[in-house]
Order: structure tokens, then sequence, then C-alpha cells
């Protein structure tokens, strides 16, 4: 049983009929969110995104996590009565016969004193793509697995490679992904926050379809 970080695209193709498509109508409506921040939060982002700059090429994945990509998560509070923020979680799930299981970094879903029901994943990868890893593959087998453990339609997720972060959607066999927006870029710090934010409306509105 091979572990989510040995999955690559094609071996998702060929083993599951996983396609890509250029347009997908949940992700535009997801990345197109004209959410609003407050003058405070913006001011945080900032500091945030300078700490982000000058930090970037000594930080391992372990310190961007704590220092940057979980304070953004924070600002958001995903935490309620419906669904939470839960961290490096193992998903276990059976897609077309194969059991298949990988630990991921970030997981929205509901669940009181554990996950319970996965709505979105999140995948950092700081050293970037090369020959031997995809971290693209890893996120889509792990939305894979979330999606036939939910039994939801469309499953969202998001990969971080150093300073990008791509966005993706999951809607049956099919998938998009969004160009990258870079965390580094003043304009994209808080568009990133939008899209997070207009995620935790999405979420909200899945939860409270299962309850």
């Amino acid at each position: 049983m091979k572990t989510f970080k040995h999955w690559r695209r094609q071996q998702l193709v060929n083993t599951f009929g996983l396609k890509q498509k250029r347009q997908c109508d949940d992700l535009d409506n997801w990345l197109n969110s004209d959410e609003d921040i407050l003058e405070n939060t913006k001011r945080e982002l900032i500091r945030l995104q300078e700490k982000l700059r000058r930090n970037i090429l000594t930080w391992n994945e372990q310190e961007m996590t704590v220092k940057f990509i979980s304070l953004i998560m924070d600002k958001i509070n995903y935490d309620n009565a419906l669904f939470g923020l839960f961290a490096n979680r193992t998903l276990i799930g059976e897609i077309d016969g194969e059991t298949v299981s990988g630990e991921v970094d970030m997981i929205i879903g509901s669940g009181e004193y554990g996950l319970k029901m996965p709505y979105f994943c999140l995948s950092q990868c700081k050293i970037g793509e090369d020959e031997d890893y995809d971290p693209l593959g890893e996120l889509i087998i792990a939305m894979m697995t979330a999606q036939s453990i939910s039994n939801q339609e469309t499953m969202y997720g998001v990969y971080i490679l150093e300073r990008n972060w791509f966005f993706l959607t999951l809607k049956n066999r099919a998938y998009c992904v969004s160009d990258s927006y870079i965390a580094s870029r003043e304009s994209d710090i808080f568009t990133i926050f939008k899209i997070l934010k207009e995620l935790k409306r999405i979420v909200g509105k899945l939860a409270a379809e299962v309850v």
C-alpha cells in the first residue's frame, strides 16, 4: 500500500482514470470571492508577509508551518461546532477497491474529538517539485481519499511550494488547479486570505448539509 507521497499524477490517471480540466465552476467561484478584509487584519498580513520575505530561504517546512501558514489559518478561525482545523492527521480510504492512506499536513473537517468527515486538504512542500516527488499528485490522492470518506462530490485543497500557493477542486475524478498565488507579493497575500476565508463559508455549507 503506497502512501500519498509515493503517488504520481500519471499513476492516478492509469489507476483511477483521473482527468484534468482547464475550467471548473467550483474553483472559479471559490477563487473569485470578494470577501472583505479588516484594516487591522491587512496590517497583520503585511507583517507576516515581511517575515516570510526575510526567512523563506532559511525556514524548514515545520518553521514555515508554525511561523506563517498556521498564523494565517488561525486568523480565519476554522474551529466551531460543525468543523475544525486538524494537523498531521492520517487519512485511510478505499478507491476502486484499492486501499490508500497517508498523512495530510492540514485538514478541515468535522469531528468533536478527532477527524470524522474531511472537506479540505492542505499539503506543503518547501523543496519544490523534482523527478522524485510530485506534490500535486500527493495532494490529489489525499483529496480523493477524503472524497471516498466523506462522499462529497467536490473536494477542496491547496498545496504550497515555498511562497507559491496552488488551489484545487476535485469533482468526481476530474480536477482543476489554479495558477500560483505568490504569498510574498503584496496583492496576492490579500487574495490568498480572501480565498481561505471563502473556504470557511463553503465548508460551513457542506457541514450543515450532513448534520
